[in-house]
């Protein structure tokens, strides 16, 4: 089983490179890996909340120190040494025509709404955002390397 310091280090090694696509995934299984932390650890959630939003390739060197600054607290608190989760199987949804990806995706949220939902979309489900928060869920994605577009999806 994976610790939480062997996800941060392919995430640290991928945010030093520039590799924004590789760092976000690894961060999006970071905060799964952690979800259960964080209802009770207010200021880990806010430092996550902070990564999250932010836009490393403009910052790069200030991203990094934080990015730092959270391992160096997760080490404090001895949450570096516990074992990871492996995040959830993503369902590829492309190749299928509109509206059978949301249908499906709203779907498997209402099957296990508590349960984070990783899927692969053909690209950035932009219109998808607003019917997600409007339902209560939150959401982070990246680009992948192999053109698609990954999405996971947690109750907020």
């Amino acid at each position: 089983m994976t610790t939480i310091a062997e996800l941060l280090d392919p995430m640290l090694r991928a945010a030093r490179a520039a590799q924004w696509s590789a760092y976000r995934q690894g961060f999006d299984a970071l905060r799964e890996a952690l979800s259960s932390q964080l209802a009770a650890d207010e200021d880990l959630r806010m430092r996550l909340d902070m990564l999250n939003a932010a836009a490393p390739e403009h910052d790069p060197q200030g991203y990094l120190s934080e990015l730092e600054d959270l391992l160096a607290v997760l080490e404090e608190r001895g949450l570096a040494a516990i074992e990871a989760q492996a995040p959830a199987p993503a369902i590829d949804l492309r190749g299928l025509q509109p509206p059978e990806p949301i249908m499906r995706i709203f779907q498997a949220l209402q099957r296990s709404p508590a349960e984070p939902l990783r899927v692969i979309l053909p690209h950035e489900p932009v219109p998808l955002y607003t019917l997600l928060r409007e339902r209560g869920f939150s959401y982070s994605g990246c680009q992948r390397s192999d053109g698609g577009y990954e999405l996971l999806i947690r109750a907020s």
